[in-house]
């Protein structure tokens, strides 16, 4: 088979992990696109495509997205619950699906699996590409681990463990593990005093020492990167006050706000960080660029050197940093774009689940990457979805919910249960 066309034609399926619904059209076309019905005279019929896009969102487990609504409106899980959807409305013979669940919430994740294993009952042979190694073990037959590449491991998933994948993806028994540290200084980097955007945030109060690494945690819609972005200068404060190292921290905009000394690694690698037709090295200096600066020229030495001393430092894998980013692995890009955060010499940095769609070997680099710049005084706040990390990475963790303050939690207090119970606080 040479074209996407042929193999859908031979029966099979591919849900990619970029998503690639088309905004401007609705969830029903999204979902016919190609064979829309006809009506007898010639025209497509509506109301049998909506009531085709409703029974096919059922299945996935995604009744409640509304088959009328403009794709482009949708978050991000539900635009991903579309395309699945889309394939699934195929009827396919071989399904593929690539990190089908890394935007979707818990309930969202339980209609989803539903789809697979009925699908799977009905003789649908399906390839499960996923970083989530519990989803794989609940899910899968068999199991095959890559690494660079190459096939390192294939066992039935009833005679593996979640311990032994983990050391065959990065040849180390574990991914990381949180190291207690005493932090050295008890000066405040960071307080936020009343802070609300007036609409999605709302009274947030809390205070983060220098050298920390301060976690977010909340369920979706908590709030967590629209703190974020008030720290940062995306959104405009409405209320309250952020103090950073002692003077008050008002900026109008993200440029300011890295002259400040506060970076960020944003959430969605694709949409909100990289610059994908753009080199290795342009991604990472983009907003340094007037460090590199001689009047209006950049000094492109000094900006290689830099690169290069970060590409040893994080780790970055790559042939050269003149190559286009988006040739690197997801990994390496999310590297680059730390790189970028810390050519700006940030105090503070700001991470919006900063390992989101990676996988484990890149994840234990970035825990690692963390922790030691943390060892080093820089002031760290990550938000995160994932308990795991936050457990393995923060010192304390504030629990947002429903864009409230649910509480502050010392590391001797952080436990799963009592994380996500705060995390349900006003639901």
């Amino acid at each position: 088979m040479s074209t996407v066309a042929q193999g859908i034609a031979a029966g099979i399926s591919f849900v990619h992990q970029e998503l690639s619904v088309i905004g401007a059209l609705s969830v029903a076309e999204n979902l016919h696109l190609g064979r829309m019905p006809k009506s007898a005279f010639g025209f497509v019929d509506k109301p049998a495509m909506r009531g085709a896009a409703r029974a096919i969102l059922a299945r996935v487990g995604a009744a409640e997205i509304d088959p009328v609504r403009e794709a482009g409106t949708l978050r991000a899980g539900e635009q991903q619950l579309v395309e699945i959807a889309k394939a699934a409305a195929r009827e396919p013979r071989l399904l593929i699906l690539d990190e089908p669940t890394s935007s979707l919430t818990p309930h969202e994740v339980e209609g989803f699996t539903a789809y697979v294993r009925e699908a799977r009952n009905a003789g649908t042979a399906i390839v499960f590409i996923t970083h989530r190694l519990e989803e794989a073990l609940a899910l899968c037959d068999r199991i095959v681990v890559l690494r660079n590449g190459s096939i390192v491991s294939e066992r039935p998933a009833r005679e593996t463990s979640r311990e032994q994948i983990v050391t065959d993806m990065t040849g180390k028994p574990a991914i990381y593990e949180h190291r207690p540290r005493e932090i050295a200084t008890t000066e405040t980097a960071l307080k936020l005093e009343n802070v609300g955007d007036g609409r999605h945030v709302h009274e947030i109060s809390f205070d983060v020492r220098k050298g920390e690494i301060f976690g977010l945690f909340g369920l979706v819609g908590a709030g967590r990167t629209e703190l974020l972005d008030l720290i940062h200068g995306v959104r405009q404060l409405k209320s309250g006050e952020i103090v950073l190292f002692g003077e008050k921290h008002a900026a109008r905009d993200p440029s300011a706000s890295v002259r400040s000394g506060v970076a960020i690694v944003p959430e969605g690698r694709k949409t909100a960080g990289i610059l994908p037709l753009h080199s290795v090295r342009d991604n990472a200096s983009i907003s340094s660029l007037r460090r590199f600066s001689r009047n209006p020229f950049t000094n492109s030495m000094r900006e290689r050197h830099r690169m290069e001393e970060f590409r040893k430092s994080l780790g970055i894998r790559m042939a050269s940093d003149d190559q286009r980013i988006s040739t690197l692995s997801g990994g390496n890009q999310q590297k680059v774009i730390f790189a970028r955060a810390f050519m700006a010499d940030p105090r503070l940095l700001l991470l919006d689940e900063p390992t989101h769609g990676v996988d484990v070997g890149a994840k234990a680099d970035l825990y690692g990457i963390i922790a030691r710049e943390a060892e080093r005084g820089l002031t760290v706040v990550m938000a995160s979805s994932e308990v795991p990390e936050i457990l393995a990475l923060c010192d304390r963790v504030a629990i947002l919910s429903k864009g409230r303050l649910a509480g502050v939690l010392d590391r001797s207090e952080m436990t799963e249960d009592r994380i996500l119970t705060m995390a349900f606080t006003g639901h």
